[in-house]
């Protein structure tokens, strides 16, 4: 039975190491395991015979898309994560070639891995499709004369485990991996027959193989476009139909692929019109995020975070003003809060705490950057958030992220980071929270405020646990006295339910 090679295996825990399971979800403290013990991990996963390996359901949180929309995400158990990566880069050569090349159609995620563990070209992001964009159609009046805009409806929701089987089986000729990465996506997605995890880089690069077909038709058809992910745009000339050109992409992505339109994003513009739109073009996307005109200087000295005059130039912004008027429209320009929101990062303003506080539930939406602001400001010696845990502490049972596991799981993060001190009496509510990723948290900041009695009185029933809890109990049952944890930790061989348990055991027997 076909295996992964250690070296691939430990490219993959290199590549999660530092560039992150998902651009969503907070890292999962396995990843401490990892960093710890990569070379032992690589050599017992690359014992695992593919076909035979079973991963574990993915975690599904809903997530803010907009102000008033949402999407889901999905977090890997890590282990499953280094397998998945493992295969994409195995394969990623492979893929790549079954792709046309970025200047005829299909430009992002271009598979191009390198020593600092990026598997992805450069300059292949949502702000580089945009300019070469705009480089391509700013002389082209002569050449065409409108523009067709149109994307994907729940395009990675909606991908069908059977044509990606199909694709990538002709995309490769490593056939035994191919048709394992198959098996894995319907198991983490509880066996159903379409959608893959979002989230992750493995995944992108699935999605984009999966639009070959697409791509080649489009090409044989006589069109000329481009492509970011399910994002198209169709330039044509002007003895070709608009209509007739979302006609036949309609119709291919229904007949082909059981993928449909989304109807509210598709336009056809005018190249002027189109040229026009560039020159303001902004993405949802957290990693696409490219700022309005207004915001093009922000986010250009952004890029340049490591040069002081950058910040510099920074603080001369009214960056609070900018983002209070951003949040007072009515629909928000997501690219551009988030971008204000990295640049007060940099900056360190000594009004940005008090604003970040006195809007902490409005801008829910963008927690992931709220958080990571909060710990640089507090780092910078900013007090605004001292007292601030029982707020914190409504705002995770608040109703507005009742169903926003991943929104909790970030605001927990503030108290298990250590950027809020909150103490057992004011942390007592969170106790009740009861989905696997809250679980999780919760059981590392009992650890953290050392709730022995707690883990003592659980301690024997811990393969009671859910899998995917299992680790987060073992690490923070750590709180224990240093004897009696590893003496616990020394009866559970065999009773844990979740891959490489024993040399989690043993990596978090040598931290007592």
């Amino acid at each position: 039975m076909p295996t992964i090679a250690p070296a691939t295996i430990l490219w993959s825990i290199e590549h999660l190491l530092t560039h992150g399971d998902t651009d969503i979800f907070p890292y999962p403290l396995e990843f401490r395991f990892f960093s710890d013990r990569k070379a032992e991990i690589a050599e017992q996963l690359a014992k695992q015979e593919i076909g035979s390996y079973r991963p574990m359901s993915a975690l599904e949180s809903l997530v803010p898309k907009s102000r008033y929309n949402f999407r889901v995400a999905h977090q890997l158990y890590p282990i499953d994560c280094v397998l998945l990566t493992g295969c994409i880069y195995e394969l990623g050569e492979d893929l790549e070639k079954s792709r046309l090349p970025s200047n005829e159609g299909p430009f992002s995620y271009r598979y191009l891995p390198n020593q600092d563990f990026d598997l992805f070209a450069e300059d292949c992001r949502y702000g580089d499709w945009l300019r070469t964009q705009y480089l391509r159609l700013l002389f082209a009046e002569d050449e065409f004369a409108h523009v067709v805009e149109a994307d994907i409806s729940e395009f990675y929701q909606r991908i069908y485990h059977h044509r990606l089987e199909n694709t990538l089986l002709v995309a490769t000729t490593n056939k035994p991996v191919a048709r394992f990465l198959k098996q894995f996506i319907s198991d983490v997605r509880a066996r159903q027959s379409f959608g893959i995890p979002v989230g992750g880089n493995a995944s992108r690069l699935l999605a984009e193989i999966l639009l070959n077909d697409t791509d080649r038709a489009l090409i044989a058809e006589g069109y000329l476009f481009t492509r970011y992910v399910d994002d198209f745009r169709i330039y044509l000339r002007s003895d070709q139909d608009p209509y007739a050109a979302l006609a036949f992409l309609s119709e291919h992505l229904m007949s082909n692929e059981g993928l449909f339109l989304a109807s509210a994003k598709t336009r056809v513009h005018t190249l002027t019109e189109y040229l026009e739109k560039l020159n303001i073009s902004s993405g949802e996307d957290t990693a696409q995020a490219d700022a309005s005109a207004a915001q093009r200087l922000l986010q250009e000295i952004y890029d340049s975070e490591d040069s002081t005059d950058a910040v510099e130039a920074l603080r001369s912004e009214d960056l609070i003003g900018d983002l209070r008027a951003e949040l007072a429209n009515e629909f928000w320009d997501v690219g551009s809060i988030r971008v204000l929101l990295r640049c007060m990062k940099l900056t360190k303003g000594a009004d940005a705490g008090e604003f970040i506080k006195t809007h902490l539930r409005e801008l829910l939406p963008f927690v992931k950057d709220v958080v990571l602001l909060i710990e640089e400001l507090v780092k910078d010696g900013n007090e605004a958030f001292r007292d601030l845990a029982q707020e914190i502490v409504k705002l995770i049972l608040d109703p507005a992220a009742q169903r926003l596991s991943v929104t909790r799981a970030w605001l927990i993060e503030l108290f298990i980071r250590g950027v809020i001190p909150i103490k057992f009496e004011q942390a007592k509510p969170l106790f009740e929270l009861k989905e696997t990723l809250d679980v999780r948290s919760i059981f590392v900041l009992r650890g953290q405020l050392a709730d022995v009695s707690f883990f003592r009185q659980r301690k024997t029933r811990i393969d009671e646990l859910n899998p995917w809890v299992q680790p987060a109990f073992i690490y923070a049952a750590h709180c224990l006295p240093p004897d009696e944890y590893k003496a616990w930790l020394g009866t559970l061989k065999g009773r844990l339910s979740f891959p490489l348990s024993d040399l989690f055991c043993k990596w978090a027997e040598a931290r007592a």
